[in-house]
Formats: C-alpha cells, structure tokens, sequence
C-alpha cells in the first residue's frame, strides 16, 4: 500500500512538473490572510505534585493574526515572497492549588494575559499548472518569530506546505495549504523540534497577480 501510494504520488508530481503556469519573470503579487478566533473556554490542565494538584484553565481565549504577503516571479514557475507576522492572543487564567495535607495552603490565583508576536517570513513558491485555473505549488520558508515585549523570546522556524491554487480570475488566486514539514529552534530554551504531518495546519489565502494573462 505504502508502495502505491509513493508511486502515485511521483507520478502526480512529475505530471505537474511537465505543466506550464502562465505566470513570466518580473510579474508579481500580493494577498495575504487575516484571521480571528474567539473562545469563551480555552483549555484545562491538571498537574499533580507530591502535596497537591493545580488545576489550571484558560476562559475567554482570543486570537488574531494578520499575515500580508508580497512575491515576485523570478520565472514562469519560481517566485520569491516576503511576508510580515503580527498575532496577538488574550485570554484569563486561573489556577487552583488543591493540598494533600493542610486545607489552609489551598489558594486561587487568576491573571489576565495578553500576547503580541511579530515576525518576517522568507519563502519560495515552485508552481505547477495543471490548467489554466488549477494548479499547485508547494511553499518553502523560513521565519523569524518574537514576543513584542521580550524580544529574545521567539523561535527560528524552517518548512513547507503543500498548496493547491485556483484561479476564478486570471489575476485573482485562491490558495489552501495542508499539512507541514519543519523545523523549530526556541531562541530561549534552546528546544527545538520537528513536524511532519498532511492533516493539520489548514490554512487559506488570497493573492492578486499582476500581468498574469
């Protein structure tokens, strides 16, 4: 199974390849995302200590992002983007200490929160027309990301995402990412990570192509 499925999917990239966009070097765009996702209870958490348990919540959870992208086409298929980051996310948290031993050390304590992230996004795009209207393209970049307030707090981050496009117009482009492969280093911690997954991180787009025909 896992055999076919490797098979069918270079032979999808390799008709792909053979295709030609009508996109040409020196055109380019601009687009980018906006999103805002509001929940009125987030999250909860239980952690356990030899003297007690906290339990931990997250009520009234919002999150806006605004993510505007600029590219420009070093090809027909290649295309170089730039895209600046600004996310914000507030919410309540509120934790309660439960002792094993004393009544008297149980405690509340909540606190409102509020987080600013900017950061700059450096990728390219390889595109691969199936018709004139759809087509694919995977994205790959790397991006900076840092709290607005403490700045040596962010992460360098390193990926793709597959992207399929359709074209209702011949300038207009609507884009839907899907799943992601990366890399992330946690400037403070010194962490890092790696993702690989095809069923998380959906995302959409908007761009405008300029002289595409």
């Amino acid at each position: 199974m896992k055999q076919k499925l490797l098979f069918y999917s270079l032979l999808f990239f390799i008709l792909i390849g053979s295709a030609s966009a009508q996109t040409n070097k020196g055109e380019f765009y601009i687009g980018g995302s906006l999103s805002y996702s509001y929940n009125s209870y987030g999250s909860e958490n239980t952690f356990n200590y030899s003297t007690g348990y906290t339990n931990y919540y997250t009520t009234k959870v919002s999150a806006f992002s605004l993510s505007p992208e600029f590219g420009y086409f070093l090809g027909k298929k290649w295309s170089i983007g730039f895209q600046p980051t600004y996310q914000h996310n507030s919410g309540t948290e509120t934790s309660y200490y439960y002792s094993y031993t004393n009544s008297a050390n149980n405690y509340v304590y909540s606190n409102n929160y509020n987080t600013s992230v900017v950061g700059v996004d450096i990728n390219v795009r390889y595109y691969c027309m199936i018709t004139d209207k759809f087509g694919f393209f995977p994205q790959m970049g790397i991006s900076s990301l840092n709290n607005t307030t403490y700045l040596k707090y962010g992460s360098l981050n390193i990926g793709a995402i597959p992207n399929f496009v359709f074209f209702p117009a011949p300038q207009l482009g609507v884009n839907l990412g899907f799943g992601n492969i990366g890399y992330s280093l946690d400037y403070q911690t010194k962490n890092h990570t790696f993702n690989l997954g095809l069923n998380n991180n959906i995302s959409f787009g908007l761009n405008y192509y300029w002289g595409r025909k």
